[in-house]
Formats: structure tokens, C-alpha cells, sequence
């Protein structure tokens, strides 16, 4: 198999990986903010909501459900941004040259979504912060936390621009050689 070929077969995986990731993320989150909406107790006994056990999240008022719901959107957003710059990377893997200003402008703004998933991360955790404190018997605690989430999509990355070097220097050999 050429390099060209390995290239397009690596975009396509990416692609399909993110687009995976993309679904479920959006599943989970769509379907968590509704069934908190609804005001049904958990399904699974034990899950959190921000730091408030799931019963006690579905007892709120209808206007404090509705935020805690708008901070699990903002929270799945803040999956889903990364995922997406994936899939744009992995769609210009697929569609040129692993060596061109398409493959290096996916690159740059799956840099750029990292932060802003970042973002998005402490703008739902304020969003449930507000809803808490209006119970009256909670105080915001800031952390910083080493998501594996980051981890992962990190760790994809680098695996996917060690791959396309290898391959690059490849091509490279096999044009040196024809010259």
C-alpha cells in the first residue's frame, strides 16, 4: 500500500472515530439534559449532576433543572468542539496531501478547540454553581482536574502527526529516488 493511500485510510479513521465519539457525546448529553428537564429520578442510582446526586437534581424547581440542563449542553459542547476539529483533521487527511495548508489549518484549530473546550468545561461548572448556591447550603470549590478525556485526544493527535512524518519521510524517499 503507498503512503498516499495509508494517509487517506488514517484520515478516514479519524473521521469515523470522531464521528463516533460525536454521537455518543451528543446521545448522552441531549438525553441527560431532557431526562433531568422531565423531573424523573436517575436511572442508575449513584450518578452525579455537578456534584449534586442526581434524585436531589431532579427534586429542584423546574428553573434551576432548566440551568443544571443548560450546563450538561455546555458540557457535552465542550466534548463535542474537539471531536469535531478530529473529524475536520481527519476529512483533510482524506481529501489531500498529508504535507499541505488544509492538513495544517485542522491542526491548528484542533489546538485552538482544545482551549476552548476548556472553556465551555468551567462555563457549565459556574452555570451549576449559580443553581447550587441558590440552595443556600453550598460553596463553590474551584479545581483543576487532568480530564483522560484531554489525555486521549492528546495522545490522537500525537500518534497522528508521528504517523503522517513517517509517512511524509517516506514519500519524500520515494520522490528523492525517482529524481
Amino acid at each position: 500500500m503507498t503512503p498516499e493511500m495509508k494517509i487517506r485510510r488514517h484520515g478516514y479513521r479519524l473521521m469515523s472515530l470522531a464521528s463516533l465519539g460525536t454521537v455518543v457525546s451528543v446521545t448522552l448529553g441531549m438525553g441527560s439534559a431532557l431526562w433531568l428537564l422531565s423531573g424523573h429520578g436517575s436511572l442508575f442510582g449513584a450518578w452525579m449532576v455537578f456534584g449534586l446526586p442526581w434524585d436531589e437534581a431532579s427534586r429542584l424547581p423546574p428553573g434551576d433543572r432548566g440551568l443544571l440542563a443548560l450546563s450538561i449542553l455546555v458540557a457535552t459542547a465542550a466534548y463535542v468542539v474537539p471531536l469535531a476539529a478530529v473529524r475536520r483533521l481527519g476529512k483533510a487527511l482524506y481529501a489531500c496531501d498529508a504535507l499541505s495548508p488544509a492538513v495544517a489549518t485542522a491542526f491548528m484549530r484542533l489546538a485552538h478547540s482544545l482551549p476552548l473546550s476548556a472553556a465551555l468545561v468551567v462555563a457549565a461548572g459556574v452555570i451549576a454553581a449559580v443553581v447550587r448556591s441558590q440552595q443556600g447550603d453550598w460553596v463553590l470549590h474551584i479545581t483543576v482536574d487532568t480530564n483522560p478525556y484531554y489525555f486521549l485526544l492528546a495522545c490522537l493527535c500525537l500518534y497522528s502527526v508521528a504517523h503522517l512524518l513517517r509517512l511524509a519521510v517516506r514519500a519524500a524517499e520515494d520522490a528523492r529516488s525517482i529524481v
